[in-house]
């Protein structure tokens, strides 16, 4: 086949974006047996490397400027799409005649109505942002932000109404974000495919350090944010009664001023940004995700499960990623459990080396990006073949 895939972001590899990972590995796994043609837009912030790391994979690859400031702000407001970047998609249409194109995020769904008539489309979501900032909005003390967020809410439920009926499929990672958009797409044009991770890249090459607790992620991404907070605050005094040398380790990117402020508990340690994130979760006894909010599959939890850590973490850390509480990690949903199966892990070898094992083997089972890309290949096929019966 030959697929046009247009994104929100640059792909590139090794990265802890999912907006950028996702798209990066199908290419990369795609290459293999299709004729790939990348359009991505730059947002500034890209090294040349990473710019450029798709090119072996792509027969052609176009970078487009995304907008910045007021602009994209009323762009994303009144679901406007940009004519410049329109008419780079049409012409690479009229160029490449693909049998399908694949857009990723759904601020690109304005160019399905351009089109959707000459292609069959695939818009890849990850999530519904109308979901997003909804639940963001019930964790937010500013009366001011909650606001705000209530209002982006409503926004992206109207962008989602306009624009997704109009793809062949809308994409989701899991089944909640999939019901959130019912009312804005008929349920036979979704489609859920999880995030894959790459087995390999994760594969646990150090010991873990007794007593080590370690969290994940970008730390200005609100439930980020609050999770370490609450965690740290909530739950680590009641482990640290028990086990006096247990540490907090709350590793990522851009952490908050609120997030930094936690490294003055004791036993809590705030790392920044760290050139590589796998030695920092071959490191944990524990990995604790103790997500309050946020849904889709979260790539922490998969990356643990690659690197065979054992892990705890509540029902929502696991909303796209279920896993069995006992056999594949411990599932705890109130401070009190969540606290008294850490303890239990930090003191039973066997019990971590158990769960570690069963995580793993579910990674491989499940989650590796070769079975994700023949589960889009497969939604390629079926969308292609719809196309054919009806013409």
């Amino acid at each position: 086949m030959r697929i046009l895939l247009a994104s929100e972001m640059i792909p590139w590899l090794p990265s802890h974006d999912g907006f950028r990972v996702s798209p990066a590995n199908l290419i990369r796994n795609l290459s293999e047996r299709h004729e790939v043609h990348l359009i991505a837009l730059a947002h500034g912030d890209e090294r040349t490397e990473q710019s450029e790391w798709a090119r072996e994979y792509c027969r052609s690859f176009s970078i487009f400027p995304a907008d910045h400031g007021m602009r994209a702000r009323m762009r994303s407001i009144t679901g406007a799409h940009d004519p410049s970047l329109s008419r780079l998609v049409s012409n690479a249409l009229e160029k490449i005649r693909p049998d399908v194109l694949h857009l990723e995020g759904g601020g690109l769904a304005p160019l399905l109505h351009m089109a959707a008539r000459s292609v069959p489309t695939v818009l890849s979501i990850h999530d519904s942002k109308a979901l997003r900032f909804k639940e963001f909005s019930a964790f937010t003390v500013s009366p001011r932000k909650r606001i705000r967020l209530k209002l982006l809410s409503v926004l992206a439920r109207r962008h989602e109404r306009r624009w997704f009926g109009s793809a062949d499929r809308v994409v989701v990672t899991s089944p909640f974000d999939a019901e959130a958009l019912l009312g804005s797409v008929s349920a036979d044009r979704i489609a859920s495919i999880p995030y894959g991770v790459d087995l390999e890249y994760y594969a646990r090459r150090d010991a873990p350090e007794p007593g080590r607790i370690v969290f994940t992620g970008n730390m200005s991404w609100p439930p980020n944010e609050d999770a370490a907070e609450h965690f740290a605050r909530d739950i680590m005094p009641a482990i640290r009664s028990r086990i006096p040398d247990a540490s907090f380790w709350i590793v990522g990117a851009e952490p908050s001023a609120r997030v930094k402020d936690l490294a003055s508990i004791a036993g809590v340690h705030v790392t920044g940004t760290v050139a590589d994130i796998r030695p920092w979760i071959w490191s944990a006894a524990v990995y604790a995700s103790p997500l309050r909010f946020g849904l889709g599959v979260k790539n922490k939890i998969l990356e643990a499960m690659a690197s065979g850590a054992p892990i705890v973490a509540t029902s929502r850390s696991l909303s796209g990623t279920p896993l069995i509480d006992g056999r594949d990690a411990m599932v705890a949903d109130d401070d009190a459990k969540f606290s008294e199966s850490v303890i239990r892990l930090l003191s039973d070898p066997e019990l971590r080396n158990s769960l570690s094992s069963e995580a793993r083997r579910k990674a491989e089972a499940e989650y590796s990006w070769h079975s994700i890309t023949s589960a889009f290949e497969e939604l390629y096929r079926e969308i292609l073949a719809r196309r054919a019966a009806a013409a």
